[in-house]
């Protein structure tokens, strides 16, 4: 595979982020370097922002924002938030080969946490 000719993967989650902050881990295919292409954030709950907002976070390490810090203020039900829509959530694009990428869906918090969404990361592995 090459740069020219990526393969697309799309990992899809349906977070309920009022709960609590869920930490996952996922991988690229063996030798393949990744692109973060996209994060769109589908929410069926509005999402409050008493003391701190929800995110999206993608990283090296647990809790880590070096690639994806993508925050999701007072998100409404129905709406729809992309990571190309604002410039300051993709930190850094580039993924390496065979390193464990750590993905936080972030809690809000203060009041009383809501918000529910469906979460699309789409990277290209080359």
């Amino acid at each position: 595979m090459s740069y020219s000719n990526p393969t697309p993967y799309c990992f899809t989650f349906n977070h309920d982020f009022g709960a609590a902050t869920e930490a996952l881990i996922f991988r690229g295919p063996s030798g393949m370097q990744g692109t973060v292409q996209e994060v769109e954030v589908q929410a069926y709950e509005t999402f409050n922002a008493v003391t701190t907002e929800g995110a999206v976070n993608i990283g090296s390490s647990a809790a880590g924002a070096e690639y994806v810090a993508m925050g999701l203020g007072t998100l409404a039900d129905g709406d729809e938030q992309r990571m190309t829509d604002t410039a300051a959530d993709l930190v850094l694009a580039a993924l390496p080969a065979d390193t464990d990428i750590h993905l936080t869906l972030k809690a809000p918090t203060g009041g009383t946490p809501a918000g529910k969404a469906y979460v699309q990361i789409m990277i290209y592995w080359y």
